[in-house]
């Protein structure tokens, strides 16, 4: 009995080792060209390009301590526009002053509901003076006569070097 538990034993040990050398012995496989020595391949190296890493941005201003104001800046939120109309004659006349209106060919469109200011000519002329955001540098006069003469536009820019903002209408 102990030989046939033996040789049951080395059976299967012995087919192992067989099917171990074989294995082994089988190599890597590939082409082989009849043994004549390869010449390995060329190497080559790219250099990925060089990028300069863009800056990180500026944190938003979380409180009053990060805000950076410009020294020209005058910290007013609006401006002081001196209107000054004097059209020489005793003509009926009501003064629009808008900040909603585009140029339209040969006249302009302009949006009444953004008007600024309004106000009627006494004895053609005006005096007045209106207090205007800093967002609105741009606005647009408009002077309507009651007579049926055509309106007048006069198109005005805010003056960042002028001491005095002053719109004029003659």
């Amino acid at each position: 009995m102990n030989i046939q538990i033996n040789t049951l034993f080395n059976r299967p040990v012995s087919l192992m080792v067989c099917c171990a050398f074989l294995l082994t012995a089988c190599g890597g496989g590939g082409d082989d060209d009849g043994g004549a020595p390869s010449t390995p391949a060329p190497v080559t190296t790219t250099t990925p390009p060089t990028t300069t890493p863009a800056p990180d941005p500026a944190p938003d201003p979380t409180s009053l301590d990060d805000l950076i104001v410009d020294a020209d800046n005058k910290l007013q939120s609006a401006y002081t526009l001196q209107i000054d109309v004097d059209k020489g004659n005793t003509n009926r006349g009501y003064f629009s002053l808008c900040d909603d209106y585009q140029a339209n060919g040969t006249g302009y469109k302009v949006n009444f509901n953004s008007c600024l200011f309004r106000g009627p000519l006494t004895d053609g002329k005006l005096a007045k003076q209106v207090k205007v955001a800093n967002h609105a540098s741009q606005l647009i006069a408009v002077i309507w006569f009651y007579d049926g003469q055509a309106p007048q536009f006069v198109e005005w820019r805010y003056l960042q070097d002028a001491d005095s903002q002053v719109l004029t209408m003659n």
